[in-house]
């Protein structure tokens, strides 16, 4: 396949051209004991990854997968696992004779012990907020990220270098593990597939699951079907039938709930109904919207968190809603045994709302 010229030449001047990589390696699928490192590179030259506690690395892992986009370039997803939960590594990728820098990255927690993580969704064309998002999720302490999809216009290997793969992401991916949920815009595509990686021990790469704390996280694929007898449905069932977390949240792009944008969404509205109603769910994280929307249907806070960047959409009010606002949003949330505190913020970092979550018992305060 021909490489699209814009979208290499902008990888090449970040990593300096050096050898077979494209960029520095970025973190994908974190778990308790394991985490995915994405590489990608010119070639199909073999690549390792050396891993340790400290700049010394002592250990090493080959890769797990070889994928090739649709730029031509090959990304190589190796798995390192055995990890220690809780746990900061060093870890640096080598092909032939060349290594890329020293990064690191935190294993996830055990239940017991407190974390963050950062959620943020449809950044899209809108580069200068998203660059900005990303650069406040990057000092928010958090030990990962969940992206809610449309992370780009098209899904074409230009448009994810040009408009996902920017300075500030790239930064954030090598040290924080992010997942995706697809969205409608770069769907479950070639370069969406060779881009993203589930955490290991997953069946499927577009909908999966994962523990971390007292969290469940289900991520869903609302481009895929989700009726009663799919796949993805019957996984969706067991999965969350299965968790005993605290805490159960689940991600996708498209929400079932919201008033303005392209509003409601039947289909999810019966997936929700006969499945997350049922399950214990606390949360449901979603974009496709591109405003900020807090709606609370059946015990369950449906927020529309929905634009790092793409352009903003005009919300309004059903009788579910609790807050709308029409600003570019993303949003950080603090994860213990007793409470689930989700805080909202736009692009400069200042706070558009906040919803407290404890147990047992759920309470909520809204400010």
């Amino acid at each position: 396949m021909r490489c699209v010229v814009e979208g290499l030449l902008f990888c090449f001047s970040l990593s300096a051209a050096v050898a077979g990589f494209v960029m520095p390696p970025y973190l994908q699928g974190v778990t308790s004991g394991s985490v995915y490192v994405m590489v990608e590179c010119t070639t199909r030259d073999s690549v390792t990854i050396q891993y340790g506690p400290d700049g010394n690395y002592g250990q090493s892992a080959a890769a797990w997968s070889i994928m090739q986009t649709t730029g031509g370039t090959f990304v190589y997803s190796i798995l390192i696992q055995g990890l220690t939960p809780g746990t900061t590594y060093h870890y640096r990728a080598r092909q032939s004779d060349v290594y890329s820098p020293d990064s690191h990255f935190t294993t996830g927690v055990l239940p017991g012990t407190p974390f963050r993580f950062a959620w943020m969704a449809d950044c899209r064309t809108g580069s200068v907020i998203f660059d900005s998002v990303i650069t406040r999720m990057a000092s928010s302490r958090r030990l990962l990220g969940l992206f809610g999809g449309d992370l780009n216009q098209s899904g074409s290997y230009a448009s994810w270098k040009t408009q996902f793969f920017r300075p500030p992401l790239i930064s954030f991916g090598a040290v924080v593990p992010w997942v995706n949920a697809p969205g409608n815009h770069e769907g479950w595509e070639a370069n969406t597939q060779a881009f993203t990686h589930a955490p290991a021990g997953s069946a499927e790469q577009d909908y999966f699951s994962f523990d971390c704390g007292d969290l469940h996280v289900l991520v869903l694929d609302s481009e895929s079907p989700m009726t009663s007898g799919s796949a993805q449905y019957e996984f969706a069932d067991r999965d969350l039938a299965a968790s005993t977390r605290t805490w159960k949240i689940v991600m996708l792009h498209k929400p079932a709930y919201c008033s303005g944008g392209h509003g409601e969404n039947e289909g999810v509205i019966a997936f929700t109904s006969s499945v997350l109603e049922k399950r214990g769910v606390d949360m449901v994280l979603a974009g496709h919207s591109h405003f900020y929307q807090h709606n609370f249907i059946k015990g369950i806070h449906h927020m529309v968190i929905g634009s790092a960047g793409a352009p903003l959409y005009d919300p309004t009010n059903d009788v579910y809603t609790l807050k709308s606002v029409k600003q570019y949003n993303w949003a950080t949330c603090d994860v213990s045994p007793t409470s689930f505190s989700l805080l909202v913020f736009n692009e400069k970092g200042v706070p558009l709302d906040t919803l407290i979550l404890t147990k047992p018992g759920v309470k909520e305060l809204l400010k």
